[in-house]
């Protein structure tokens, strides 16, 4: 079985029929069952609407309904939680993922593969989103070692064991590719057609700054020691600076040196101590990042399912907090 999941927020009605309609002719040609999975990430349009009345005449669709704006990566991550095909596949709600080639992107899995990351070919967005996506493809490589081409692809196949497994890496479930990488036993790439934004639903959800402030998120929980290294260089530099300092200091006072010289010394052990203090403060605040969260990874008020329509409570429907 064939479990699609699709984020949507403020999307509107005419974008998600149309990407119900486009799913529905590519799934009539396959043979395997499959379902669609809509996760509504707390639209306040009529996307949830529109939603819920596809659900009520395709009983392959299931709609989960956030309780508020959790952002994409948990809308992700929910809907890999209730999957029940042992083959997932993640795209975008704006049909720039061209649904013909999920035949393409699941074959490998079937061949062994664990996941297909998808590679867009001719990329349709503005020349600044794609030259921020080609330098957090490459810092992401170069930090965590994933050589993948199109790291921010949100269309990509997993086995369901794959999935799954992701919600156990709590906060991590923001930088799913990378982690998906690191749980998989066996990674592949297939480059997939990219099309033009239809023209009804012209504004990304991910803008520049968006994608800055992802990176910035990935960047303190990656980073591993890098902060605990920054203090001990930091202050071994500090201890040197200032022992530097008292060399000079007395060296001036015996006429040999000028005073230049002494306050050049006290400055860079002065900087070099406030570096240590910045590197004992980020290691911190990275722990409490890692750490403490007050807020839910993901909360669902509903699932909307054909079984009996929209339920509240019980095993299938309840909401959740992860």
């Amino acid at each position: 079985m064939i479990s699609i999941v699709i984020p949507v927020f403020n999307n509107g009605a005419a974008m998600v029929r149309e990407c119900h309609a486009a799913l529905g002719a590519l799934l009539a040609t396959l043979s395997e069952p499959a379902e669609i999975i809509f996760v509504d990430d707390g639209s306040r349009d009529d996307t949830l609407e529109a939603l819920k009345a596809i659900q009520r005449s395709d009983p392959r669709v299931r709609v989960l309904e956030f309780a508020a704006n959790f952002g994409q990566h948990a809308a992700f991550s929910a809907g890999f939680d209730a999957v029940r095909g042992d083959v997932v596949v993640t795209m975008d709600v704006d049909l720039q993922a061209d649904p013909a080639d999920i035949p393409r992107m699941i074959a490998p899995l079937r061949n062994g593969y664990d996941l297909v990351s998808g590679v867009r070919t001719n990329r349709r967005d503005p020349a600044m989103r794609r030259l921020a996506s080609r330098v957090v493809t490459r810092l992401v490589a170069s930090m965590t070692g994933v050589k993948l081409r199109d790291v921010g692809c949100p269309f990509n196949a997993f086995t369901a064991d794959v999935a799954k497994s992701l919600s156990a890496f709590g906060e991590l479930r923001r930088f799913l590719k990378p982690l998906a990488v690191r749980v998989a036993r066996s990674v592949t790439e297939v480059e997939v057609v990219h099309r033009q934004r239809a023209a009804h639903h012209v504004r990304t959800s991910y803008s520049g700054t968006r994608l800055l402030r992802l990176f910035m998120d990935f960047f303190v929980n990656s980073i591993g020691d890098l902060f605990a290294w920054l203090f001990a260089i930091a202050s071994g530099a500090a201890a040197i600076g200032a022992i530097g300092f008292v060399i000079v200091a007395v060296m001036y006072l015996a006429g040999i040196t000028r005073a230049r010289y002494v306050i050049g010394a006290l400055a860079g052990a002065f900087v070099a101590t406030l570096v240590a203090l910045l590197g004992l403060v980020g290691d911190y605040t990275q722990r409490i990042y890692r750490q403490s969260s007050g807020r839910p990874f993901y909360l669902i008020r509903r699932v909307h399912e054909q079984a009996d329509g929209s339920r509240e409570g019980g095993d299938g429907s309840r909401s959740q907090n992860q």
